[in-house]
Formats: C-alpha cells, structure tokens, sequence
C-alpha cells in the first residue's frame, strides 16, 4: 500500500510539473486554448453568416431531380408545378440510388400510400372504424445534413407556385384541383442507421478531434523534444522513478491539455452556431446549422468513452512522433505528418458507404472513428466496438514504448560512448 500512495504522489508532481511546464509555453496556449475557442468558432460563424447571404440574395443553383413513377397523379401534378419554375429540373436516371449518392440528382420524389382511420366512420356495435387510403409525396435524400436545406427550398417552391397557381385559377377558373393539395412534401431518410448520419453535432464533434491533436501537439514537443533542446532532459534520468510511470505521466498531461482544447472548441463552436441561427432569424435553410444533441442517458457514456480512446490514442502519436526529434523546430515539422492524417481520416468515417465491418474494425483511426459514429447514431455496442477499442490501446502502450526507448535509452547510450 505504501509502495502504491508513493508511486501515486510521484505520478502527481511529474503530472503537475509536465502542466506547468506546458503552460509555460505560448504555442501551448495559442493552440490549446485561443485557436480552439475563437478562430474556428469564427470561422464556423463566418460561414453561417456567407449562407444567409446566399440565402437572401435568392441566387440559387438548379437542382436536378429523379421520380419513381411519373405516371402516379400526385408526382405529375408536382412535375407540372416544379416545371413553372426555373429552380428545377426532371432527369431521367436508371440508377437513382446512385446517382443520388454521387450527387447527379438532389432528391427522389415518391408517392406513397398513406392509410388512416377515419373517426367519423365509427360503426356500431363495436366494429372498427373504416381504413381510408391517401397518398403523400416524399423527398427521399442521402442522409446528408445540407439536404435538409433542398428539402425546405422545395417547399418554398410549391408553396410559392401554389399561390401563383391559386391567383391564376381565381382568375382563369382552370386550376387541377389536385395541385392544391400538394404544397409540401415529407423527407425520407435512406441511411439505414437509427439517427441522422450526418447531423451538425456530429460533425462539430469530428472537428473537434482535430482540435484534440493540435491541442496535443505542443504539450508532445514540450514533453519530449523541448527538454533535449533545453538540456532539462539529465534531471529527468537522475530521478528514482519508474521509466513506465515517468511516461505515463507525460502520456497523461498531454492527453489533459488535448481533452481540454477538443472541449473548449467544440463548446465553443456548439454554442457559437446557436447564436449565429438565432440571429439569422427566419432565414431559409439556416435550420441546417441548429445544433441538436439528443443522446440519450445510456449513449452519453458510451461516446465519451469512445472519444477519450481516440485522445488518448492521439495523444500517443504525437508524443512519439516528437520524441524522434531533438529540437522544437524540427519537431513542428514532424508532428505536420500525423496533423494531416488526423484531418483526413475523419472525412472517411462520414462516408456513408464506409461502415464498421470485420474488414475495417483493423484499420487504426479509421476503425475508432466509426467506432464514435456508430455509438453517437444510437448502435448498441458489439465486439467489434471491444476490438477497435483494445486495438487503440494497444497501439498506446506500444507508442509509449518506443517514446521511452527514444527518450531514455537512447539518451543513456550517448552518454555511454
């Protein structure tokens, strides 16, 4: 016990004095703290506020749409509203799903049947009430957050047709009286997961993760290269301390100050895109950018574990990309190599053909990603899940290793010769 409250206090001074040292640093708090909580909530705002712009401005770019069934009474009297306009164009597709995926065509249109009791229909003696049969237009999208906005831009058209086609039927007394039934059509998600894939609050969640590396970034340098360039690296060998519990206090003041710059960026950008579409007002398709985290109690723990891994992991990395390195400069130029993965692979892991699967739960980065995707979309955890997790911790400790081996070992043989 005692061996253990020892072993703690001295995790605890190496843990605090690693803070310290870190915060000492400008570029620690530059990307830590100032890049994290303003330029990139800036950004995001700037880019809110360009949209409603375009939005106002009314310039708007022709979409191309696809139907299942043109002959259907709904989808061709909507084909002859959509026609009055200049917003919209009919193609004709023999892979519809597929060209929705690669962008050819916005959206699909499909009338299907709606069945609901009628109340007034009630027949004595207890029988059930008749089933009347109706019918109403979908717009089926790729799951894709921005589709959202074509869908709402599509009801602005028919609900402006609409009108213009009522002034004109008050006047020449010709309107289709089923035309006036349609104003507005229903989205219909294709994506096969629980939630929306593609929803804001996952995406300022992806985006974060970067933060968490380039948070984690500095305090690396700081850790490792910066004490071979300041020459503080001798106190640090002539220390009594478990080489492993050396480590992973550094492991763990890194990983804090990462956590840190991912949380204050994506609180930061979640609350800042509220405000921006709260002052945007009742501008069209600026709903797109609402945040709107519904995780339920039993998912909240799940993708906080989930993202602590991939920090962690993160952390790592970093930790041992900068401790090839002997100077400050030279490891800024190294750890670019791991800051580009770790922008890129996030954008796989939003492709919806790209899905969790016994291929690439063994693809480091990629397989934690989806790991997050799929918990934060309400999946209940699977083996693969415990795989993926397993498999980024062991990539940790065997960074550390190699952290330590260049950091001590190394180090020791130098003086040796």
């Amino acid at each position: 016990m005692n061996n253990i409250k020892k072993a703690l206090s001295i995790f605890v001074v190496i843990f605090l004095k690693e803070l310290k040292h870190a915060f000492r640093d400008k570029d620690v708090l530059i990307y830590t703290v100032v890049v994290p909580a303003v330029l990139y909530p800036l950004l995001l705002v700037g880019g809110i506020e360009i949209f409603v712009m375009k939005q106002a401005s009314g310039s708007r770019d022709v979409v191309n749409y696809a139907v299942i069934d043109g002959e259907k009474p709904k989808i061709r009297a909507l084909n002859q509203l959509l026609a009055r306009g200049k917003h919209y164009k009919l193609v004709e597709s023999k892979d519809r799903l597929k060209d929705l995926f690669n962008g050819r065509i916005g959206f699909i249109l499909d009338e299907v049947d709606v069945s609901a009791k009628n109340p007034r229909s009630q027949k004595p003696n207890g029988q059930k009430p008749t089933i009347e049969c109706s019918t109403k237009v979908e717009a089926i999208v790729p799951s894709s957050f921005f589709d959202i906005n074509k869908v709402d831009a599509l009801n602005n058209e028919l609900k402006t047709t609409y009108k213009v086609l009522l002034g004109d039927a008050f006047k020449k007394k010709g309107l289709d009286p089923l035309a006036l039934e349609i104003n507005k059509v229903e989205q219909k998600n294709v994506n096969p997961q629980k939630k929306e894939l593609f929803s804001l609050t996952m995406a300022l969640l992806f985006f974060s993760l970067f933060n968490v590396a380039l948070g984690g970034a500095y305090p690396a340098i700081a850790a490792t290269s910066e004490e071979f360039e300041h020459q503080t690296i001798e106190t640090s060998l002539i220390l009594p301390v478990n080489r492993w519990l050396f480590m992973l206090a550094k492991l763990c003041a890194v990983l804090c100050l990462a956590l840190m710059a991912g949380s204050i960026n994506l609180v930061s950008m979640y609350g800042d895109s509220s405000l921006a579409v709260m002052g945007a007002g009742a501008a069209p398709g600026v709903e797109v950018f609402r945040p709107n985290l519904s995780l339920t109690l039993a998912q909240a723990p799940l993708v906080l574990i989930a993202y602590f891994i991939i920090a962690l992991l993160y952390s790592a990395i970093m930790l041992v990309t900068a401790s090839f390195c002997r100077t400050v400069r030279a490891s800024q130029q190294w750890v670019s190599l791991p800051m580009t993965v770790f922008m890129l692979v996030p954008f796989l892991a939003i492709i919806p053909q790209i899905d969790l699967s016994p291929v690439t739960d063994f693809i480091p980065l990629l397989n934690n990603l989806l790991v997050l995707r799929s918990l934060f979309n309400g999946e209940s955890p699977n083996w693969m899940h415990l795989v993926a997790s397993l498999q980024a911790l062991l990539l940790v400790a065997i960074a550390m290793k190699v952290t330590a081996v260049m950091v001590f070992e190394r180090f020791e043989n130098k003086w040796r010769w």
